[in-house]
């Protein structure tokens, strides 16, 4: 039996439900820390149910769900190979090559390049990724939730765009259009050690929907107008984080890679790109 929150009825109601309202009454859930039995409980049966491996993080007591969700990984945990990595763990649910006339295809989803980047919101240059390459990753609920830097280089800047917090489930993909193009995003602005552009969009999605940058207080760059970081960061360094359900999208600009290494799920640091000459 379907799970009423994964019905194509309850789904399509969606987006007449108060978002930010969810939003924080989850927050409010998911952060509580007593009673410690209820929370302890909670954490044990999530990961049960999801089969979640916890050797492969930090060993300690989670406070709250919200800090078993963003558990760190445990030294050693995800090695990196070589070359252009995974910026997290998740499935790798669509790559390909970027046509800027044509929508990107990701599951049942029809997307400008323009909108998932920019949203009406900004003007950030795209003529140089035509012909190039991206990769979306859809980071489950049982998985890690940490974003980071794929390649050694220099995060130039952060672009936020304002939206709805739609699921990114793929029963949402397949009801909910343009989920990419209507919820929150932020957008970075990276160029790695050559000197060469690429970009990360991460998108948040329903229950608490939260974007959060390394070292950045979220204040200081949700706003219109781009936020000027110019950190240089080497390969692994974390980026950021998402705060219950999450997605980002790759692009890289032409002549950067000859493709996307096939395979079904990622994990952070294993290597994402082929033939980026790194």
């Amino acid at each position: 039996m379907t799970a009423l929150h994964r019905t194509e009825a309850f789904l399509r109601c969606y987006a007449f439900l108060p978002h930010r309202v969810l939003n924080r009454a989850t927050a409010l859930l998911t952060s509580a820390q007593r009673p410690a039995w209820a929370v302890d409980r909670a954490i044990d049966h999530w990961a049960r149910r999801d089969g979640i491996d916890r050797s492969e993080f930090e060993q300690r007591r989670f406070a709250s769900l919200d800090d078993f969700f963003l558990r760190r990984l445990a030294p050693g945990a995800r090695p990196l190979e070589p070359g252009f990595v995974a910026p997290c763990d998740g499935n790798l649910i669509a790559s390909g090559r970027i046509d800027l006339d044509r929508p990107l295809v990701v599951k049942q989803q029809r997307l400008s390049v323009d909108r998932v980047v920019n949203g009406g919101v900004h003007d950030l240059g795209l003529s140089d990724f035509e012909g190039g390459t991206y990769a979306v990753i859809f980071l489950t609920p049982r998985g890690y939730h940490r974003v980071h830097m794929p390649v050694a280089g220099t995060l130039e800047a952060v672009r936020w765009i304002p939206g709805r917090y739609f699921p990114q489930n793929e029963d949402a993909l397949r009801v909910v259009p343009r989920v990419y193009e209507r919820n929150e995003r932020a957008t970075l602005s990276c160029r790695d050690a050559r000197g060469r552009r690429f970009l990360m969009v991460m998108v948040g999605a329903s229950l608490i929907g939260g974007i959060h940058l390394e070292g950045v207080e979220r204040r200081a760059w949700v706003k219109t107008e781009p936020h000027p970081i110019g950190r240089a960061l080497a390969r692994g360094d974390e980026l950021g984080h998402f705060a219950f359900g999450s997605t980002v999208v790759v692009l890289l600009p032409r002549g950067y890679a000859t493709g996307v290494v096939e395979r079904p799920e990622v994990r952070m640091g294993q290597r994402l790109l082929e033939g980026d000459g790194a």
